[in-house]
């Protein structure tokens, strides 16, 4: 199997490095400056002729080999070219690549250098535009694939490695622990926030970014209800949040606030709802350019859920029906919006 594409759809990835792996706890030189690694052991490097291991083929398409992981979707440069696109819609809707107090965090402090730590890391885009602005800040990213770029400034680290797992991360390591878009991927959101808690130093910043799997309607536009005025969209939501769930991937994503305040181990605990509108409906340019943008991302994603519905029993005629009566509501519903809803807190 040849190497996957990179992020840009490119049949090689951008350098010549080997990624970090750490198939046990273990400790890397960048860490081993601050004396914050568990160096137990030595993380191994992944070369060029290693990467096929961490990727499974299917119908054309690449997952992740890990089998541990229940993540559905796959990783090969169309799913990477659409992470991309999501991570520039969602900076543009935010106007920014986080919510909370991340300047007074990751603010200069004498004597070491401030940490952030980025779960299920994807393309790693969040991490090298946050590091270009935080150039004094040391980010790490972790993901179970290696497909966020090879060729990384200084203060970039990626690495292979499970969130669902215990972090090789001392205690009181990091200082902003970011975790965006990873309800695909984690089943056991609590196990994961305990482990997110212990690297965290305390008055460190939690960040949680998920798209919830819904729709709604924007009030000041339309007194809509998706399952009266967009019913193919509420099958659809309806049918992958049901296959979800018999991968252990419950529908969690509205109720991350309340996990975090009920762990006991986060104070300031702040949850905010931004709607993203589906389509070309919005009185102003901006919004309507976006829309179009979060519509075409939408259609991509419902197509890469295909060979998901294809081991939850459908046909492809079914699969092919459910996929194309959301795409075409996307497309002649007015109103619709998806929710983006960010939680972020400090560690006690």
């Amino acid at each position: 199997m040849a190497i996957p594409p990179d992020s840009n759809g490119n049949m090689e990835n951008d350098g010549p490095g080997p990624w970090p792996s750490h198939p046990s706890n273990g400790g890397s030189q960048e860490d081993s400056e601050d004396g914050l690694s568990d160096a137990s052991s030595v993380l191994t490097q992944v070369g060029n002729d290693e990467f096929p291991r961490h990727f499974s083929e299917r119908e054309g398409r690449l997952f992740p080999a890990n089998g541990r992981s229940p993540y559905p979707l796959p990783v090969d440069g169309g799913e990477q070219m659409r992470l991309n696109a999501l991570h520039h819609i969602l900076y543009e809707r935010l106007n920014s690549h986080y919510r909370g107090p991340v300047h007074e965090v990751l603010a200069r402090e004498r004597g070491r250098h401030k940490r952030v730590l980025d779960l299920c890391t994807g393309t790693g885009g969040w991490v090298m535009e946050m590091a270009s602005t935080f150039t004094n800040v040391r980010f790490s990213g972790i993901d179970i694939v290696p497909i966020a770029p090879r060729t990384t400034p200084r203060n970039v680290h990626f690495e292979i490695a499970n969130a669902t797992q215990p972090l090789r991360w001392h205690d009181g390591t990091m200082d902003f622990v970011h975790a965006r878009n990873v309800s695909m991927a984690v089943a056991d959101y609590r196990g994961m926030l305990n482990e997110v808690a212990r690297v965290l130093r305390r008055g460190g910043l939690f960040f949680s970014g998920e798209i919830l799997r819904k729709v709604t309607f924007d009030r000041d536009y339309s007194n809509g209800e998706p399952a009266v005025d967009a019913p193919r969209t509420e099958n659809f939501y309806r049918i992958i949040n049901r296959a979800l769930s018999h991968r252990n991937l419950r529908n969690y994503a509205d109720e991350i606030a309340d996990y975090v305040r009920s762990s006991g181990q986060f104070g300031s605990v702040r949850q905010e709802n931004h709607l993203i509108p589906i389509g070309e409906w919005s009185s102003s340019s901006s919004g309507r350019r976006l829309g179009a943008r979060y519509r075409e991302n939408l259609a991509m994603f419902a197509w890469n859920f295909k060979p998901m519905l294809r081991d939850a029993g459908y046909r492809d005629d079914s699969i092919d029906d459910i996929i194309e009566g959301f795409l075409d509501d996307l497309g002649t519903v007015r109103g619709m919006v998806g929710i983006y809803q960010t939680v972020w807190a400090r560690r006690c």
